[in-house]
């Protein structure tokens, strides 16, 4: 199952993949949510200690405040007041009058820290006293956080060691829930190759699968049935082709006895005699095409045998030729066998019976399917990787619709017409080879190309 340990490999990487977009996702928003919040934080402007530098004590006890620090006073603070070392208050902006003008340190400890009267406050202290900034109530938020060095030592391991912790917890998951996956794919994807294979599969229909085995096992179902039925249908008409060429022999072999008695009876007026010979020879052709018909039907339905045996295929095409001539004895018949010196003990191995059927068939195809003289080469090549019979003519060549049915793919219906050529296509395809037709201009080139097999190949 490559393809569902595809599947599961890229279903993990996925997962490892969008864990860490996410974790770099957030470290970003972490990192802008800070950023901005830095660039809000409007006291970050301008120092408290900057601001501290602007509002002095004179010599005189005074307090002066620098112009650059009064804006920033008034836009950023809701109020300022500035402590002496005793808690008074000695300089104040906009304090709220319900604040007391006097603090004793455990006042100013609190507030430094913490809020005065919700105000959240911030402070420096120099020379001249203890300066308080106040922001408006609910501005800030403080809190006090405080830890030892240990904790901030142990911090530096702990931290990461707990991203990569999470990291592992996620690929753990998605290994554990991908591996879920898998083993739930499994059987439908052994299904499906169950299928492609023509076998017949059944799944049980639970888990999260459970739709698509249900659809499978129909679909299997299905195939069963249309297998059944075209079994049957084969079986019947290959049962019936054979029966009918089984029954016809004898009467046809007693109508070619007849007409062969009264082709040979002296007696007879020439006309009846030369109706005799016709009555004998198409008796003759009938047998032939029922016999075509018979092995044509095995051959598509591997019914037929190959009995492979070695032989010379250049007497083979002498034998054809010689009983065309002989059989016919037709003046028009013009034949040519053309079979190199080299090639005259070229040795193959074959089914020497069926592709003697072939040649035989080509030869009475250019015969007999042509009107008035014709010549027709029947010729031999070969070389090391195959050997091939070529049969050409000068005839009329094949119409289209002929030519597409001889190229039709195997296992389809057997053609009412032309059936001499199919079964030469079908003997060829027994033997592994390929066969052309070829519409010359004019006549029709048939080319039977065989692979060249040594001893230790066929064994």
């Amino acid at each position: 199952m490559k393809g569902l340990a595809s599947i599961l490999g890229r279903y993990i990487g996925a997962a490892v993949g969008v864990g860490l977009i996410l974790v770099v996702l957030n470290f970003g928003v972490v990192v802008g949510f800070v950023l901005n919040s830095a660039h809000a934080e409007p006291i970050r402007y301008v120092p408290v200690e900057k601001i501290a530098a602007g509002i002095e004590r004179q010599e005189n006890g005074q307090i002066t405040v620098a112009e650059a620090v009064w804006p920033v006073l008034q836009e950023h603070y809701a109020w300022a007041m500035q402590l002496n070392d005793s808690g008074e208050v000695i300089w104040s902006d906009r304090m709220p009058p319900e604040l007391p003008q006097v603090y004793t340190a455990s006042d100013i400890a609190g507030f430094s820290r913490w809020y005065l009267n919700d105000y959240p406050v911030t402070v420096w202290s120099d020379e001249d006293g203890l300066l308080v900034l106040a922001g408006e109530p609910g501005s800030q938020w403080k809190y006090m956080m405080e830890s030892s060095m240990t904790m901030l030592q142990y911090a530096e391991v702990w931290i990461p060691a707990a991203l990569l912790l999470n990291l592992c917890a996620a690929l753990l998951l998605a290994l554990l829930l991908g591996w879920r996956m898998y083993r739930a794919a499994l059987p439908l994807a052994q299904g499906i190759s169950d299928l492609a294979q023509g076998k017949m599969t059944r799944l049980s229909e639970r888990g999260v699968f459970r739709a698509l085995s249900a659809d499978l096992n129909r679909a299997s179902d299905q195939l069963l049935n249309q297998r059944t039925l075209l079994q049957k249908r084969d079986r019947t008409r290959t049962e019936w082709i054979a029966g009918v060429s089984h029954d016809i022999r004898t009467p046809l072999a007693l109508v070619q006895g007849n007409a062969a008695q009264m082709e040979a009876d002296a007696a007879l007026p020439h006309e009846t005699r030369e109706k005799a010979r016709i009555v004998r020879e198409q008796s003759q052709r009938i047998g032939r095409l029922v016999s075509d018909l018979n092995l044509a039907s095995k051959l598509e339905y591997e019914l037929q045998p190959l009995h492979v045996t070695a032989f010379h295929p250049a007497a083979l095409l002498r034998a054809a030729a010689a009983e065309l001539l002989n059989g016919l004895a037709d003046e028009r018949i013009r034949l040519a066998v053309d079979i190199p010196p080299a090639l005259n003990h070229l040795t193959v191995c074959a089914d020497e019976t069926l592709l003697l059927r072939a040649v035989e068939n080509l030869l009475r195809n250019s015969a007999l399917h042509n009107t008035g003289e014709v010549q027709i080469q029947v010729r031999l090549e070969a070389d090391e990787q195959t050997w091939r019979i070529i049969v050409a003519d000068d005839g009329s060549g094949l119409s289209e619709s002929t030519l597409r049915l001889l190229y039709a793919p195997a296992g389809e219906s057997l053609p009412q017409h032309g059936l001499g050529l199919v079964l030469v296509r079908q003997i060829v395809d027994a033997h592994g080879g390929a066969v052309r037709f070829i519409n010359r201009n004019p006549g029709l080139l048939a080319e039977l190309s065989f692979p060249v097999y040594r001893e230790t190949e066929r064994g």
